[in-house]
């Protein structure tokens, strides 16, 4: 998908047609595109799938996905509203549909649109089954990255596929071993159908589909399932795309990873989506995460925290810069702006519509982009399932996490524990993913939330229902098969 010239003139019409759930694809609706009148081209197929990613772009230049994982270490939000999410004591937030609506609606649209991809694509006389694989691949790809998603933000949840989702409004939720079996199935046959290069940085890989696959291991592999024979499983399938090492490599410099003017070329990034002002996909997060004082233009939503910025790894200064935002653009440092929080660096740049990564921010609608999966979290995914699968450390392990710790500044580790070198893996996961929505996940999986948090806010009551966000309760009577989450 090429993101900055989605043919969005029929997607528009029939995606929003599709979503509902109410339209028989064979039937002839005058003056609506079909599968009979569209479908009659590959690119025609190509067009259709781009629409799939259009809720998922939209959903992470938006403060949202942050905000939800606000309640682990890297995130603070000023906006009382949301506190509750800070905490991680949801119970304390006065509307949280704000919030867990946007995430369930992005989502489930995306699913809807590849399940009808899926769905057509079945149905198809015309092309040759190898020639609509790409396509077929990247459907399941994005479905499972959207079920990978909810699962791990909601547990329980309908699943709806090409076959039932026309029943959405009474599909019941199913178990949380279930939604994880058809990511991994989905993924599983991604890895058979996606190319091994794709012309179009944006759209998905076979390297993707392994890497996604390795990262569902991971997590399946800790809470709740806890089925930790899925951490030699995350080791082997992430090793696939590392022993390719022509394939991915780190970039020499991290700040450089996070410059609008790199976002195509980097050698890092797994898979990403790129916002575009021209087609409607622009995001506001590059203004969201800058200060709010006049000189910037932000809006100060949400910041990096300041607990946090003391306990990171000074190193290299390049990661330093890179995650954070120290000073703004007249000279005045953190402390004295009006937050008194350090900025989040990674998202501020978004391109020339927001005056680029060190001007004030001239739109709101920002040609952004939002890496959601790159090499050094697969060399970290690595290093800590193959210490937890092998019971210690081994030399490949080692390496892992050294080349990540290399770049950063920082000194090769040795001579470590299983313990030691669990410990170390999931503090730099911590520093290296900052910002990047993978903390929250980490804490959850790991069960370690209530421990880490308490360091931070002690008063705060945790258990485990906070593992999990509410449902929106817009979805309750909308989804009569979907129950709340306990505790809310």
């Amino acid at each position: 998908m090429n993101i900055i010239n989605i043919k969005k003139s029929f997607v528009a019409v029939l995606t929003v047609l599709l979503l509902s759930g109410c339209v028989d694809l064979n039937e002839d609706l005058t003056g609506q595109p079909t599968p009979d009148k569209f479908f009659q081209t590959l690119t025609d197929f190509d067009s259709f799938i781009s629409g799939a990613y259009t809720p998922l772009v939209i959903l992470y230049g938006t403060d949202v996905p942050y905000v939800a994982g606000a309640g682990a270490e890297d995130i603070f939000t000023p906006v009382v509203r949301w506190k509750g999410f800070e905490e991680a004591d949801i119970n304390d937030v006065g509307n949280p549909d704000e919030i867990t609506n946007e995430l369930w609606n992005a989502y489930y649209s995306s699913i809807s649109s590849c399940n009808t991809m899926i769905q057509i694509i079945k149905g198809n006389t015309k092309f040759q089954p190898e020639q609509l694989n790409p396509i077929e691949g990247e459907a399941l790809f994005l479905r499972a990255f959207n079920y990978f998603q909810l699962v791990r933000w909601f547990g329980e949840v309908p699943l709806l596929l090409e076959d039932n989702q026309q029943n959405a409004a009474t599909e019941p939720q199913v178990s949380v071993s279930v939604l994880y079996d058809q990511i991994e199935n989905d993924l599983k046959a991604a890895e058979t159908m996606l190319p091994i290069k794709q012309n179009d940085v944006s759209r998905p890989t076979r390297w993707a589909a392994k890497a996604l696959l390795a990262k569902v291991y991971l997590a399946r592999a800790g809470f709740p399932l806890n089925e930790t024979a899925y951490y030699a499983k995350a080791r082997d399938k992430a090793w696939e795309v590392i022993e390719n090492d022509k394939i991915y490599s780190l970039e020499n410099k991290f700040f450089d990873l996070w410059l609008w003017e790199n976002r195509m070329t980097n050698t890092e990034f797994i898979f990403t989506f790129y916002a575009s002002s021209s087609n409607g996909t622009g995001g506001y997060v590059n203004r969201a995460v800058r200060p709010s004082d006049a000189v910037e233009g932000g809006w100060g939503d949400f910041t990096g925290d300041k607990r946090f910025l003391e306990k990171f790894p000074k190193g290299d200064e390049s990661r330093v810069e890179g995650t954070f935002y120290l000073t703004l653009s007249d000279g005045t440092p953190w402390e004295k702006s009006y937050a008194a929080q350090p900025y989040v660096g990674k998202l501020r740049d978004g391109g020339s519509k927001s005056g680029g990564y060190y001007g004030q921010p001239t739109s709101d609608k920002a040609d952004g982009f939002y890496c959601m999966l790159r090499y050094s979290d697969l060399l970290l995914i690595y290093a800590e399932s193959a210490n937890l699968a092998e019971g210690a450390p081994s030399e490949r392990a080692y390496d892992a996490i050294n080349k990540v710790r290399r770049r950063a500044g920082l000194t090769d580790l040795s001579g470590l524990t299983t313990t030691q070198f669990d410990h170390a893996v999931l503090d730099e996961r911590n520093w290296e993913l900052a910002f990047e929505c993978n903390r929250w996940f980490d804490l959850c999986r790991r069960h370690i939330l209530k421990e880490t948090i308490k360091n931070y806010y002690p008063d705060t009551n945790i258990d485990d229902h906070n593992y999990l966000l509410p449902k929106p309760i817009a979805q309750l009577t909308i989804m009569t098969g979907v129950r709340q989450n306990p505790g809310y």
